[in-house]
This record gives C-alpha cells, structure tokens and sequence, in this order.
C-alpha cells in the first residue's frame, strides 16, 4: 500500500477548538454529564483495578435513584443536553431502569449508557423500553486468552460478551460504539481487526489510549506504564491503514454524541472509526462535561479536577436546584488546563 495521505488532527500542531466542544470554564461550555451509578464491577480489568480488587462503598452510602435525577434536572437547567449512565458497571445497580426512566423524563437530548455488555440479555430491552438511546460497549480483545487477561478472569467470557451484544442489538441498540483500551502488547495487534468490523456493520470502533489512573494492575506492577502500555492513537491509526487503506474524516456533527473522539470511517465501510487521545493529545481545553460520582461528588475531571459534594444539598427534604448549580459553576471553575499524566482515583470510582 502507498504512504499514507491523511493526516490525523491529533497529529497537527497547535490547540484543536472544534465546534462542538466549547470549554471549559464556565457552565455554558457544559453540553455532558457523566452519571456514575455504582463503583462495583463483575469484571477486575488491568487497567482499572488492582489485581486484588478494591474495597466498594457501602450501599447506603450511594445517591438514591431520586437524588441522581435531581442532579440531572440541575444539569437540565442550564442547557446540559446530553446524560451518559457509568460505573462501575451500571448494569449491577439493581434499579438501573428506574434511573434511566427518570434521566429520560428530563427531555435530554441524547441518553447514553457504557457497559462491560455482559448483563445485557437480560436488561437489553427493559433499558430500551426505558428511554435509553444508546448503548457503548466495552470490548478490548477478541481473543478469548487476552480477553480473560485483561478483563482479570472473573468467570465471565468473550461468548458472554458477544450474547451481551447480539441481545443490545436484538432490543435495538443497532448502531452500537465500542471502546477499546489498547494496551501496548497486550491488544495492539488487533487493532485492525477490530476496525474491520466497520465495514459491514454501522458501529463505531473507538480506539481509548490506555491512561494511568489510581492504583490499577497495571501501575501496582511497578512498570514504567506510558512507555510499556500507552500506544498513541497515531500509531494505532498507521497500523489500521497498512491493512485496510485510508481513514477519512467525518463530519462530528453527523456522530451522535458530544465525546472527545475524532472520528473517521474507512472507504465503503458502513460504520466509524473513533481515537480517544488523552495522553498524546490531551483536549481539555474543548472539555465540555461534568461527572457525578456515585457517592455524591462532583467532577472537574478525570484525572485531577477538584470535586464538590452535593450531599450537604442532596440530604435536605426538598433540595434546592439552584444550589446544585451553584456547586457546579464551582466544580466547573476548578478544572485544569492540562491534565497530569497519572490520575488520583480508580476508574471505577469515577465512571471514566
């Protein structure tokens, strides 16, 4: 195949401003609203936990459904238009359905759930019965070895998986996006294959540079990680071309949702290629969301923004929505201009 043509945005120099993603220090710029709803997982993945697991809150010590939608009728007030359920894994909260019956009252735009996948014959079409418009699925290997490793072998396999897609795809869920951590030789050599996917089916691949956050395995081990484990989205997209010719660029305004991804689709292919660059191009300048985590808190950023309790409001009889937007304009005034390269809390934690 001859050189490549196409040159990659996170490749060019200087900040990137796109349109869609304004930020991000004021609440106007807030378009995203991340709601974890659990820190538990069935899954223990390298990068996420450590090998051992963690020590989960306590039940009681989690928002209530109600409490979690009162956030989000605040986020509904000053414009956010887009809500995306997280964890943990959503899917082990027993009243997840009754949580996204609530977000979807709330007249939101876009309602985004992303899980492991592996509980979705069963909640696959209440979820979407629910409100729920879309679904992106965690899936980092298709080698069932790799899978078992890095999703940390906890009795769940990649056929598991694949029913959790086929029944998302059975409820409706049809144009799917899939997050794919790449890992440096772990699953880097599949990363064609999973792009190949694309061409004859309309989902979105999205390659996710692995970032070092808490206390994972990955980072217990005593390894320089951003050397060992973080393939740039560059590197992931030259190996993509080799195999199967140009990336062309998409129109963001034609993706659903408001994530960070630049995007791209292969020639004739009916789906989307996606790189989440954290690491090699962070975008904190076009940041445009916030996240509640499960306990109460709100989020500046993933890796190092401030966080500020919504308790203390939350906990009142009647809580007062104006107060919730308070506490955001000051969550949102904390956020860094750049990230630092190794984040202060699990993934799991935070709902990535």
């Amino acid at each position: 195949m001859g050189a490549m043509t196409l040159a990659l945005p996170i490749l060019d120099p200087g900040p990137q401003r796109p349109s869609y993603a304004q930020g991000p220090r004021d609440l106007g710029s807030v378009r995203l609203m991340r709601l974890s709803v659990t820190d538990r997982c069935n899954l223990r993945c390298v990068y996420c936990m450590p090998e051992d697991g963690v020590t989960f809150y306590d039940r009681k010590d989690l928002l209530s459904a109600g409490q979690i939608i009162e956030v989000a009728k605040a986020a509904r007030s000053i414009g956010v238009s887009h809500f995306k359920v997280t964890g943990g894994e959503p899917t082990v909260r027993g009243d997840l359905v009754q949580i996204v019956e609530g977000l979807k009252a709330l007249g939101p735009d876009d309602l985004s759930m992303t899980t492991n996948g592996l509980l979705l014959p069963r909640l696959a079409k209440p979820l979407k019965r629910a409100g729920l418009d879309r679904l992106t699925i965690s899936w980092d290997s298709m080698r069932p070895g790799v899978f078992d490793q890095l999703t940390g072998g906890r009795g769940h396999s990649l056929d598991d998986l694949r029913r959790g897609i086929q029944a998302a795809e059975d409820a409706g869920f049809t144009k799917l996006k899939f997050n794919v951590v790449v890992i440096g030789g772990m699953n880097d050599g599949e990363v064609a294959d999973f792009a190949r996917l694309t061409l004859d089916r309309p989902w979105t691949v999205r390659f996710i540079e692995y970032m070092p956050l808490g206390e994972s395995k990955l980072l217990i081990d005593g390894l320089d990680t951003a050397n060992l484990y973080t393939v740039d989205s560059a590197r992931v997209a030259k190996r993509i071309e080799r195999e199967l010719g140009p990336l062309l660029p998409v129109d963001r305004f034609d993706e659903p949702g408001v994530g960070p991804a630049d995007v791209y689709s292969l020639s004739g292919a009916l789906g989307r290629v996606g790189f989440i660059s954290a690491m090699s191009r962070p975008f904190c300048e076009t940041c445009n969301r916030l996240r509640l985590t499960a306990t109460g808190a709100l989020r500046a950023c993933l890796f190092d923004g401030g966080e500020v309790d919504t308790l203390p409001v939350l906990n009142d009889p009647t809580p007062d929505t104006k107060r919730i937007v308070q506490l955001m304009a000051r969550c949102v005034a904390e956020k860094p201009d750049t990230h630092s390269s190794r984040g202060n809390r699990a993934m799991n934690q935070l709902g990535g």
